[in-house]
């Protein structure tokens, strides 16, 4: 198939990209040439994943002085589908709260739930199953054989979703499921790729506050406040960004952000991956503020103090400045 050209000096909207969609067939390939050395790749990703185009690509060498290349491919338009995904190990004090909230709620787009159960050892499982077979067209289960880290669970939970768009979703209760509701508008009004639930508040940046534990816990919680807000700003130091929470786990993201991108995974490096990746592809996310209450340890967290700052630092050290922007796809 010959790939269509939209050159420089053509303006690009929803109309003219409407024209090209349907003169075009299936897998067929976009030239867009744009002047200068910069382009908004988040603005242009969003106009072009609207109109049913994937595998949207910044080149890194363009065949035009003084102009810039983005490739992408002519897509299927469909229905926009969440898939959220539940990595879980070892959540049986909330496993079963938790996964009757996310089936239960109403939700404002077509959504699919995808469980990785990691061969819990406290019932966890059980209750996966349980959810799994009472719900058989919403709720997917995943078995795997053992733990290998929440990054590898969430990247498994992806490679058998059938969403456009994906959910992290933790399997305990920290988090509050009815600020999906929020989350999700930027993205059924087409607004946004990329959203980000923030737990920082303007008037209190200490996020973690532990009810319990005494002294212990007390500082603990403010070991990792300051963690929080020394990591945070290595990552916008390192990227150039703004974000107040790019740890949360609420992140919400189309599918074509990962396009060009072989992630690691790993524990909770996945969480910098994500951001640092996007961010060098252009699609900087929306962040909207979240509820959120931190459980101790004594209640399940499963954050190590030492080794997941170490592991992230080196997520971001490979993904900012080892790594190409795409891993593949870019030439």
């Amino acid at each position: 198939m010959e790939k269509q050209i939209i050159d420089e000096k053509t303006n690009i909207d929803k109309e003219l990209l409407d024209e090209y969609y349907a003169r075009m067939e299936k897998g067929q390939e976009l030239f867009i040439y744009r002047k200068g050395k910069n382009i908004d790749q988040g603005r242009e990703g969003l106009l072009l994943i609207k109109s049913g185009f994937e595998k949207v690509v910044k080149m890194r060498e363009c065949d035009r002085k003084g102009c810039i290349l983005i490739k992408c491919a002519k897509g299927d338009r469909v229905t926009p589908k969440l898939s959220v995904i539940v990595p879980m190990y070892n959540e049986g004090n909330t496993a079963d709260e938790l996964l009757t909230l996310l089936i239960g709620h109403k939700w404002i787009m077509d959504v699919e739930i995808i469980i990785v159960e990691s061969n819990s050892t406290d019932g966890t499982r059980e209750i996966a199953k349980k959810h799994a077979e009472q719900n058989p067209g919403l709720v997917k289960l995943i078995l795997e054989d053992g733990p290998k880290g929440k990054g590898n669970a969430v990247l498994n939970g992806i490679s058998k979703a059938t969403g456009n768009y994906y959910a992290i979703q933790d399997g305990d209760l920290e988090y509050k499921v009815d600020d999906y509701d929020r989350l999700l508008k930027p993205i059924v009004n087409e607004e946004a790729l990329f959203v980000l639930g923030s737990r920082y508040r303007k008037d209190d940046w200490k996020m973690r506050k532990f009810s319990e534990g005494g002294n212990k816990n007390n500082l603990i919680a403010g070991y990792l406040n300051v963690g929080q807000k020394l990591l945070t700003g290595v990552i916008n130091v390192a990227c150039s960004s703004k974000l107040t929470d790019p740890f949360t786990m609420y992140k919400i993201f189309h599918k074509d952000c990962m396009y060009g991108i072989n992630f690691k995974g790993g524990k909770f490096g996945l969480d910098w991956e994500i951001v640092t990746r996007f961010l060098r592809k252009g699609y900087v996310p929306v962040e909207m503020e979240i509820s959120y209450k931190a459980r101790s340890y004594s209640e399940g967290k499963k954050v190590d103090l030492i080794g997941n700052p170490i592991e992230g630092l080196k997520a971001l050290w490979r993904s900012r400045f080892v790594a190409d922007v795409y891993d593949y796809g870019d030439r």
